[in-house]
């Protein structure tokens, strides 16, 4: 044994006990300076007293301590850092959040350049080339979709052509492939021999000037668009994009794919062979994804290393020596950049000389609009097909907003984003990996979601069926469908800070309500009808034809005397009651004696049957001048001065019209009101239709006037309820569908060229109300909308419908729809005319309201006392309706006698709607995602993000108060997919991922849904010195700490309960009492308490200033309760 062995185990155990016996008198909790310096005192004092007494601080023994505690926490402080720089959660430094993200495999973003397509808008080449129609077309600039010259796009593709390699020609090209639906070709342009395919520009974004390059696009082997490597070559990729929606549409044309930064390289030589090599490159900026490496051969050409994520992640891939000229690229400070490389037997190490390209990029945060990229010009030169050296002058347009620039991930990201991806083990396989896996992917996604639509399992004999509708269409029939209307005002709120709040209301708010479905619908259905000739007097008014579109007519109405017919005059140059057949009047016009109206509005000979119309509607689209052409009917041009809406066929005659409602005020009204409102006093607006459209329809009216449309009734403290009159259709479905629907989506027919939207067909198989005669004709309803709950529950067994115009919501094409289908008389009993409804409630003990079938319920009896005399003729259990009384009962067994003696017993939990049950119908509802999923996959994933660009957007929208900030509109599927291409290489091959946009959910504001419009009302502490301006500002500050996106996930439920804890918590010491009241008059208090959001959706805060207020006590007034 050797002699330090031997005394290490014979010595050492006791040095080690001694030494333990020594510290264990020490105290160890000591860190700072004063702890230390007791500790020394202390430990002396009580094992060297008689050694060591001078303790006076003067001492030169006290100053050695003092310069011992001194060393002692600086230490301990730096020892702290090094260990809490060891673990991810608090490290500090970036270079060891880096380090340690890199242990988990996961390597930090760099700053990710803004890139997209840029359309050419014109082209103009010097090579002597000429058309089809041997026009010479040297130096001629040619516009795309020029709508000045016929052959342009015979002569823009004869341009492409002329620049192209030999082998390619339009409609022949290198790669074609279908990106989101948009058929995408690629052509190469034959550059001069090592000539690099980039082609730098600069333009102006947020007004800084910018360095940004064309690159060449390619989709191959990839299901987006992505850089070819940009070694120099002599070919650079033009891209033709068609989504097959004309020649105007941004997705169509000629486009070059760019990038913003500068590209730069470096040549380096590795002399010989060192395993896990690393090569610096210490240019600043390099974005995260341009990062390139060849070796450079004997004969100067180039050969490409492939970059991976990992050198060894995929050892097991690695069979062949050609697969090993791998590496990856590690961030280092101010973006730069590291290439790793292998150890010879993962991956081979480089020897040899080498070049590098970089893109080095600005790392800003910004949005580039179409507006600030237009008109682009840039040149490049190309070899012609004889071999000549020619130039291609290019002018260029962005057709697409551009979102995807970001800066560098920040620490706390990596933080996050490291174990997260570390779960995911980078790919998607699970709901928990396509939830979290995109937002580790991209820097600049900062939330997201997944839900699961389609599930494996589906026949591959049939076509890929999404149930929920979203990406497939959907056509169904049910026998259980009521169509019921709802009468209810609708409401408005008003706070008044100045005369420019006033004025705004009604030109904006009030104006945008009255111009809606529900406004005109109560207006048709409750004011005067005016009959042709009736009392006004009057020919007999015909039509005459004269020129037919393909959904309208313009013609003019004439009389006759005799064979004589005489164009007759319509608005106010009549004064019989053709003076209100104005453009936006309903007409109804009449078939001739001894004539009806087929299904398509032609005229067919016979009696018409009870299912069979003699009259149609037709909406007056406009009228030129007096409506006659000064009594020469049609114009020169063979058009008329009247247009209709649809097909009228020649000699129906005008029997009765509806004059069109006006949703503005004038001036005159507006001043009046202000007034009003300045005196916080209560009144009406009132409608009179009799009147022309060139007098004063509207009016002032007092606050009792029953004939009331709008009503203003003071709050006081400069704030108004506003009701307003409405009427609405529903349709819905006992059990058998479940409606959905997209609102304001516009669904394309390639096919027709039509637009196309939802519908319910109410079955001509139904028969009318109170006889057995069929109805006839189906009557299709366009779906305007969905009842959403003030909790957001979407109610899914009913829609909102109208008898409207497909391509406009306020063109009503059938006034009386719900009367004929129903049996509705205006003002009339309409006994039997019901919808049941039973409000139940969920787990949560939320309300909701379900139809019930109307054979559960007995309705034939008026009140309580004859559903009394009839109670034994139904079994025990039968609920009744009694429609004098509108009340609901159900009999109910006494449980003290055991002979039948039912107690019949009042049920609150019904109510009833005037409508009718039990219809036929048909449901179809248009997808327009159809051409978004793989119909080799069973799986089909939305993947919902939250784009940073696109919330520091909404954000500025949503907390601008002047009116000034534009709403953003949402990323489309196609701007996801350009901005974040690469997720779709992580998915499964079963699985088909579609990228949507997050939905935001205001709550409280303006800016938030009628129905979640809310004041925060507080109660001010006794204790506090602070104004109610300081208070309401604080307030709304912690609202918006509360809902930063960061504290809420998509499918959130919002609980009233706990942002008032978090508000009580804030500002206990400014605020006693927090409560929500709804600004909907008719609500509880208590019914915003509980919000929920869809699963796509979160919540955002919209209040202002001026939903926030100061009250002095909790009231019943104040609680709306």
């Amino acid at each position: 044994m050797a002699t330090s062995s031997r005394q290490s185990s014979l010595f050492g155990v006791n040095d080690w006990k001694a030494i333990y016996q020594t510290f264990s008198q020490a105290d160890f909790r000591s860190y700072d300076y004063e702890t230390l310096r007791k500790s020394f005192i202390d430990y002396l004092r009580l094992y060297y007293p008689e050694n060591f007494n001078d303790y006076v601080e003067s001492s030169e023994f006290i100053a050695l301590l003092d310069v011992m505690s001194f060393m002692g926490q600086g230490l301990a402080f730096r020892n702290d850092l090094n260990a809490r720089e060891n673990f991810i959660d608090t490290a500090e430094r970036r270079d060891s959040v880096v380090k340690l993200a890199n242990l988990v495999s996961y390597t930090p973003k760099r700053n990710t350049c803004a890139s997209g397509y840029l359309k050419i808008q014109s082209i103009r080449t010097t090579e002597n080339i000429v058309d089809a129609n041997g026009q010479n077309l040297s130096n001629v600039p040619i516009t795309w979709n020029d709508p000045g010259n016929t052959n342009w796009l015979e002569q823009m593709n004869t341009v492409v052509n002329a620049t192209l390699i030999d082998t390619q020609r339009i409609g022949n090209p290198g790669n074609t492939s279908e990106i989101l639906g948009v058929s995408t070709s690629e052509y190469a342009i034959n550059l001069p021999d090592n000539t690099s395919p980039i082609v730098p520009f600069v333009s102006q974004v947020d007004g800084n000037s910018m360095n940004f390059e064309l690159v060449s696009g390619t989709s191959m082997d990839k299901t987006y668009i992505y850089e070819k490597p940009p070694a120099p070559t002599n070919q650079m990729n033009m891209l033709y994009r068609n989504d097959r929606l004309g020649f105007g549409s941004p997705n169509t044309g000629f486009m070059f794919y760019f990038k913003q930064g500068t590209l730069q390289n470096s040549t380096t030589s590795f002399q010989q062979q060192i395993a896990n090599e690393t090569y610096n490159i210490d240019t600043n900026g390099i974005n995260n994804s341009d990062t390139w490496l060849y070796q450079v051969q004997t004969d100067s050409s180039l050969k490409a290393w492939e970059q991976v994520d990992n050198v060894y992640a995929d050892a097991y891939l690695q069979t062949e020596s050609s697969v090993k000229k791998i590496f990856s690229v590690n961030s280092r400070a101010n973006d730069q950049v590291t290439y790793v490389f292998g150890d010879g037997i993962f991956s081979e190490i480089p020897v040899g000389t080498f070049r590098a390209f970089v893109r080095s990029s600005n790392g800003l945060n910004y949005v580039i609009d179409p507006s600030e990229m237009n008109g682009v010009s840039v040149t490049l030169n190309y070899i012609s097909r004889t071999g000549k050296s020619e130039t291609l002058s290019l002018q260029l347009g962005l057709p697409l907003t551009v979102s995807n620039a970001q800066g560098r991930e920040s620490l706390s990201a990596i933080k996050q984003r490291a174990p997260t991806r570390y779960y995911t083990q980078n790919r998607m396989v699970n709901g928990e990996d396509y939830t979290n896996f995109p937002y580790t992917l991209y820097s600049s996604i900062i939330k997201s979601s997944a839900i699961n639509r389609s599930s494996i399992g589906v026949s591959k004999n049939l076509d890929l069926l999404d149930p929920t509708g979203k990406y497939s269409s959907t056509n169904s029939f049910g026998d259980d469908g009521a169509l019921y209307q709802d009468n209810e005002d609708g409401f408005l709120t008003l706070q008044v800070n100045n005369t420019s709040d006033i004025i705004q209301f009604f030109t904006d708010d009030l104006a945008s309500v009255l111009a809606l479905n529900r406004a005109n619908q109560y207006y048709i259905q409750n004011y005067t009808r005016y009959a042709y000739p009736g009392t006004g007097g009057g020919s007999t008014l015909y039509w005459k034809t004269s020129s037919v579109d393909s959904s309208s007519e313009s013609g003019y109405f004439y009389s006759k005397n005799g064979s004589k017919e005489s164009p007759e005059p319509l608005g106010i140059f009549t004064t019989t009651n053709a003076k209100y057949a104005t453009t936006g009047a309903i007409a109804k016009l009449t078939a001739p004696a001894g004539f009806y109206f087929d299904s398509n509005n032609r005229l067919v000979s016979g009696i018409p049957s009870a299912s069979q119309k003699n009259y149609i509607w037709s909406t007056i689209l406009n009228v030129v001048g007096d409506g006659n052409n000064s009594g020469q009917g049609s114009f020169a041009n063979g058009k008329g001065p009247v247009t209709l809406n649809g097909f009228v066929p020649d000699g129906v005659t005008l029997t009765e019209v509806i004059p069109v409602f006006d949703n503005s005020l004038s001036s005159v009204i507006i001043q009046e009101a202000i007034l009003k409102i300045e005196l916080q006093q209560d009144f009406t607006l009132v409608f009179d239709n009799s009147l022309l459209v060139n007098q004063e329809r509207w009016s002032i009216g007092s606050a009792t006037d029953t004939n009331y449309f709008v009503k203003f009734t003071s709050l006081g403290n400069n704030r108004y309820t506003v009701t307003y009159k409405s009427l609405t259709y529903y349709f819905g479905s006992v059990a058998d569908t479940r409606f959905t629907f997209s609102k304001n989506e516009l669904v394309y027919d390639p096919f027709t060229g039509k637009i196309i939207k939802d519908f319910v067909s109410i079955l001509g198989i139904n028969t009318i109300y109170g006889s057995n005669t069929a109805l006839g004709a189906d009557t299709k309803v366009n779906i305007l909308g969905q009842t959403v709950e003030s909790d957001g529950y979407v109610n899914d067994f009913q829609v909102e419908v109208a008898a409207t115009d497909v391509n406009n919501s306020t063109l009503i094409l059938n006034p009386d729809f719900f009367n004929d289908i129903t049996g509705y008389v205006n003002n009339g009993a309409n006994i039997g005319l019901y919808v049941f409804f039973k409000t139940v409630t969920d787990p949560v003990n939320l309300t909701r309201q379900l139809i019930v079938p109307n054979t559960d319920i007995i309705y034939t009896y008026g009140n309580k006392t004859q559903i009394e005399t009839v109670k034994y003729e139904f079994p025990v259990g039968q609920l009744f309706y009694a429609y004098t009384e509108n009340k609901f009962y159900k009999t109910i067994q006494d449980p003290t006698v055991t002979t039948p003696f039912y107690v019949v017993t009042l049920q609150t939990d019904y109510s009833v709607k005037s409508g009718r049950q039990a219809l036929d119908y048909q449901y179809r509802h248009n997808a327009n995602n159809t051409t978004r999923i793989d119909p080799a996959t069973t799986n089909i994933i939305d993947l919902y993000l939250v784009t940073q660009s696109y919330y520091t957007a909404y954000r500025n929208w949503i907390q601008d108060s002047t009116d000034t900030v534009t709403k953003p509109e949402q990323p489309t599927m196609n701007e996801l997919q350009i901005a974040y291409p690469l997720i779709n290489d992580y998915k499964m091959l079963s699985d088909s991922a579609v990228l949507n946009s997050v939905t935001f959910k205001p709550l409280f504001g303006a800016k938030a849904d009628r129905s979640l419009r809310a004041t925060i009302k507080a109660v001010k502490s006794t204790s506090t010195n602070a104004s109610d301006s300081e208070i309401r500002s604080a307030i709304l500050k912690e609202m918006d700490m509360y809902f930063n996106i960061d504290n809420w996930n998509f499918g959130d439920t919002f609980f009233f309960s706990e942002l008032s804890s978090y508000l009580h918590e804030k500002l206990g010491d400014m605020v006693s009492s927090v409560v929500l009241v709804s600004n909907d008059p008719e609500k509880l208090f208590g019914d915003l308490y509980e919000i929920k959001c869809r699963p796509y959706e979160i919540f955002a805060n919209a209040a202002t200033t001026n939903d926030v207020v100061i009250v002095a006590a909790l009231t019943p007034d104040t609680l709306q309760s």
